[in-house]
């Protein structure tokens, strides 16, 4: 199921006013039970940001002998782990809201949060694009990423706050451990290649 256009431009309003800590933020998402599924299909918008990681990943000599585009371990590697982040969270806050009686709330978290995802991929394959273009070398990647990551964790925060209810170190744990199974599952994906 595919966000429509209206839907696509409210939720990335939404994001950006979550992030600026704008009132009304949250009723800029669809958090019904077809918005949380069409919240799935955003992945699509990152799709740049993969064919960036991909490129990345194959190497300027790469590239430029065998093209970006071919069916091998790399690709399937880029591809899984992409979708690999887009499930990861959702999967493991079903035993986590649970446990702590959040489960009203996982919806709206699992609708805002895959929104923040695809603006977190998008975001974060800027550094890795300059990179390609050669306008810009490995150590001022790394630290535009941890730049923009800085902020991607406060949106996060921002998101687990507004959706869930939480506040304080409850709040802060689980936004690192959300962020953290990301960057886990983007890292695995590294090895893999």
């Amino acid at each position: 199921m595919l966000a429509t256009a209206d839907e696509v431009v409210r939720s990335l309003r939404g994001t950006a006013d979550l992030l600026n800590r704008k009132p009304g933020a949250l009723g800029r998402f669809d958090t019904s039970e077809r918005g949380f599924w069409r919240s799935f299909g955003a992945i699509w918008l990152a799709a740049p940001a993969v064919v960036i990681a991909l490129a990345l990943e194959r190497g300027r000599e790469d590239l430029v002998q065998s093209g970006l585009f071919r069916f091998d371990h790399v690709t399937l590697a880029v591809l899984a782990g992409a979708l690999a982040c887009f499930l990861v969270v959702p999967l493991a806050m079903i035993a986590v809201a649970r446990r702590l009686q959040l489960t009203r709330g996982y919806v709206p978290f699992v609708v805002v949060t895959n929104w923040i995802l695809v603006v977190a991929f998008l975001v974060l394959s800027f550094p890795g694009l300059l990179l390609l273009l050669g306008l810009s070398t490995p150590g001022l990647a790394v630290v535009h990423d941890l730049a923009f990551g800085a902020v991607l964790v406060h949106l996060y925060g921002s998101a687990v706050r507004a959706t869930l209810g939480l506040s304080g170190p409850t709040a802060m744990l689980l936004t690192l451990g959300c962020t953290a199974l990301v960057a886990t599952v983007a890292g695995g994906v590294h090895l893999l290649v």
